[in-house]
């Protein structure tokens, strides 16, 4: 497997694509497939799917294709798929019991192992599709040593988001992931990415502006305008 450096954030979104719809060729009973095949299942171009996985090194044979299951473990394996990735969620109310309740859609290897709620009213709330109870963030510290946990998920509102994520940083986060309305700041050594709905939302909402008259949506008036923009 080659080097990581220089890998573009667009190419690894591109290459969980390609596992996600491996996976489900495989689970078809595909076994052996050409680029063509995957680029017809993903959208994306046989040319840019080859050159996504040339930046990892030599897969297929030329005239031959790829086989599923192979591509699908080397994929996985740069990824990080083949590790254990304990996680804590630490949010404020509804929106990380909803976050919680999406374990099963976590990639291979990752696990919520801790939640914690800024509202002590969801404190000693159990989870049971995961089996945990939600803590205060007073237990922060001790339980994301105990547990091994190397991710954080901040699922909390704009004023809370950069200290909570402070302080999963000093309890010995390794990486994470921010689903805050506001950026955040994090040292050098830190992985951080950065996931706000309202961006996609609002791609969304601009390329919907491009559609015919009878697809458009109602537009808000003078007062909705105000009260939106607070």
């Amino acid at each position: 497997m080659k080097a990581r450096s220089g890998i573009s954030k667009l190419t690894i979104n591109r290459m969980v694509i390609y596992y996600n719809t491996l996976k489900n060729m495989l689970e078809e009973g595909v076994e052996i497939f050409i680029s063509t095949e995957l680029g017809r299942r993903t959208g994306i171009g046989p040319s840019l799917i080859r050159r996504d996985l040339c930046n990892f090194g030599d897969f297929g044979t030329r005239g031959m294709g790829y086989r599923v299951e192979s591509l699908m473990e080397w994929i996985g394996a740069i990824l990080g798929y083949d590790a254990i990735w304990n996680i804590a969620v630490v949010g404020e109310g509804l929106p990380s019991l909803v976050l919680s309740h999406y374990y099963n859609f976590l990639p291979p290897g990752f696990q919520i192992k801790a939640a914690f709620d800024l509202d002590d009213r969801y404190h000693n709330l159990v989870l049971p599709d995961l089996g945990l109870a939600i803590e205060g963030l007073e237990k922060l510290n001790t339980t994301i040593r105990k547990k091994k946990i190397t991710i954080g998920l901040v699922v909390t509102g704009p004023q809370d988001a950069q200290p909570v994520t402070n302080r999963l940083i000093e309890a010995g986060i390794s990486g994470i992931a921010n689903f805050s309305p506001v950026p955040v700041m994090v040292p050098d050594n830190i992985a951080l990415t950065q996931i706000n709905l309202s961006t996609y939302l609002s791609q969304l909402s601009y390329d919907l502006s491009d559609l015919s008259p009878e697809g458009s949506p109602q537009r808000m008036d003078g007062n909705e305008r105000r009260y939106a923009l607070g």
